[in-house]
Formats: structure tokens, sequence, C-alpha cells
């Protein structure tokens, strides 16, 4: 057990003075081992030898480089689905241009009939009903047959 040192005492209270590698060499065996063991205990807590700081830095280049490959990655994987998704779109388009154009020639013909009937066989009830049904398909109905379900 180290005494605790008397605040009066000038000697006691001093600076530590620097100790050369002669000086350690005179000190006993046991002292030896533990001011050996004090150095280290001193040299870990002010900071990692420079092998371990260059194994520390090594290892956080190597996490952030696997970060970027990653992030690059999730880049090509959006371009690929964002190309899938246009393709897509493509093709619900051009199967809506088709529909619209069916759509219409069946309305435009619907018309037709409904025509010569109102008009060549003076069926006026069929005929009107038909041609009613067909224009109002053709200019307002389409958006209830055509409707997006996204």
């Amino acid at each position: 057990m180290v005494p605790n040192p008397d605040p009066s005492n000038e000697t006691a209270l001093s600076t530590a003075q620097l100790v050369t590698a002669k000086e350690i060499e005179k000190l006993a065996p046991e002292t030896k081992a533990m001011v050996s063991l004090f150095a280290g205990i001193v040299r870990s807590t002010t900071g990692p030898d420079p092998e371990t700081a260059r194994i520390a830095a090594q290892s956080e280049m190597h996490e952030e480089t696997c970060r970027l490959d990653g992030y690059k990655e999730s880049l090509k994987t959006r371009d690929k689905q964002s190309e899938r998704d246009h393709e897509f779109r493509k093709k619900r388009l051009n199967h809506e241009t088709a529909r619209n154009f069916v759509l219409y020639v069946t309305c435009l013909l619907g018309i037709g009939v409904g025509l010569y009937l109102y008009i060549a066989k003076n069926e006026k009830t069929i005929g009107s009903n038909i041609v009613t049904a067909c224009f109002v398909a053709l200019l307002g109905g389409k958006a209830l047959l055509t409707k997006d379900k996204e």
C-alpha cells in the first residue's frame, strides 16, 4: 500500500522526471516487470499502435468500398426495373390503342346500322336507340370502357 503524500512536502508534489533506459536497466527484475506492465497500459490507453491503426483503417475502407459496391448494384437494379416498367407501359399503350381502334370502328358501324334502320327500314324505335347508344359510347362512354385499373 502506497502512503498518501503529505501536501506540505514539496518533493512529493514535484512533477515526474523522465527515466532513461540505462536507469531502468539498474532496477530489480520485479520492478522492471511492473514498469513494463505500466508502460503497456499507458501505451494502450493513449491509442492503438501503428499496425492496429493501419488494420482498422483498412477495415473501414473495406466497409466503405462494400457499401459503395452495394449502392452501385442497387442503382443497376433500379435501372433494370425502370426499363422493365417502360417496356410494360409501351405494351399496354399498344394494347390500348388497338382496343380503342376496335371500339371506334364498332361504334361507327353501330351508328351506320342505326341510321340505316331508322331511315331505310323505317324502324324508328330500334334505329334511334342504336344510334343513341353508339353515339354515347363513342363520345362519353369510352372513358367507362377504357378506365385504367391502377
